[in-house]
């Protein structure tokens, strides 16, 4: 869930394992769920309706995949935060849980189910052997930390860092996270992994929503400006300001050169060496969900992915464009479809 209780309680932790087949441990790519997109389904506070659909390279959508594939798992809990890679894993982090379900990302076979050391977990990125996943905590407060997973035997640590901590990539053997929570915080620290330590902090002068790398550069959106963040040096080499009618802004993603963001149902697109923003949307979508309304963004490979939250109780919709605005598909997924993650 994109905001959560914080009274949320918390599960006692453990760690349940299974080893993998030999066919998931040949790194070959082959499987069921090879060649495709994933969207992660939030679902609400039941825990039966978050899930994950795929979607196959022939637009053919399969619902609820991890229960057809594990009916006897252990269940990934409600209110599917995000998800992401490394090698032949797939991480899907639960919020409400606190815990995080590894699968095998090509078969989406169990592997692992994790919950320790974990606060209202976020998001999550691997370097070095090792996942690092932000926690919230008190949302209120800047209390948050980092939960490690050892990947080879899931054990887990934390690392505090006092500061609020959201999203998170890596680039360059370090960690770029993201101190932005709803408007609180202002600024991105640079953690090197290898001394789990803060190298930098750069600081932005608004709460970053959304960020991406490209060519050395980190794109930094703070809702009425694009900052760019010199990863050689960690200083601010280039600021976009956006119109008072883009205020809000937030998804910001690159694609093939580009910069995407967008501004309530409507997405905006500039070449990434622009230096003024468009003035026409590039997409405008109607949705009468109401706290769900562009729930989920990405462009990707020539095409642009919108999810519709709807009304958190039933299936509802994602909506795919070409990159010249034009719409492709639209498709039937789970109960608040809120990310897409590209697997291939």
């Amino acid at each position: 869930m994109k905001f959560k209780n914080s009274l949320f309680a918390l599960l006692a932790g453990s760690l349940f394992f299974v080893s993998c087949s030999s066919d998931d441990d040949n790194g070959s790519g082959s499987g069921a769920y090879g060649n495709g997109t994933f969207v992660l389904n939030e679902g609400n506070s039941n825990p039966s309706s978050s899930s994950v659909s795929f979607i196959g390279s022939d637009g053919t959508v399969e619902q609820d995949i991890f229960k057809t594939v594990n009916p006897d798992a252990p269940a990934m809990g409600s209110y599917l935060q995000s998800m992401f890679f490394s090698n032949d894993y797939a991480f899907i982090i639960s919020g409400l849980a606190n815990k995080v379900t590894v699968v095998n990302r090509y078969t989406f076979e169990f592997v692992a189910s994790i919950d320790t050391d974990f606060s209202n977990p976020r998001y999550g990125a691997v370097i070095n052997g090792k996942a690092y996943i932000t926690n919230s905590a008190a949302y209120a407060d800047p209390d948050d930390f980092l939960t490690v997973i050892d990947l080879a035997s899931f054990t887990t640590s934390t690392v505090e860092l006092n500061d609020y901590a959201e999203r998170v990539l890596t680039e360059n053997g370090k960690l770029y996270i993201a101190n932005g929570y709803y408007g609180s915080g202002s600024s991105v620290t640079v953690f090197n992994p290898a001394n789990n330590t803060v190298e930098a902090v750069v600081e932005l002068g608004y709460s970053p929503n959304s960020f991406d790398e490209q060519d050395g550069a980190l794109y930094v959106m703070g809702g009425t400006e694009i900052s760019r963040i010199n990863l050689a040096n960690n200083t601010i080499s280039g600021t976009i300001e956006l119109t008072d009618e883009m205020a809000g802004a937030k998804n910001l993603t690159i694609s093939d050169n580009s910069i995407y963001y967008t501004v309530g149902t409507s997405v905006y697109t500039l070449p990434l060496n622009s230096t003024t923003v468009p003035t026409e949307a590039l997409i405008t979508y109607n949705s009468d969900s109401q706290w769900g309304a562009m729930y989920g963004f990405s462009a990707y490979n020539g095409k642009v992915y919108i999810a519709d939250g709807g009304d958190f109780i039933s299936n509802s919709d994602i909506y795919i464009y070409g990159t010249n605005g034009t719409l492709i598909n639209t498709l039937k997924v789970g109960v608040g479809p809120n990310s897409f993650y590209f697997n291939n």
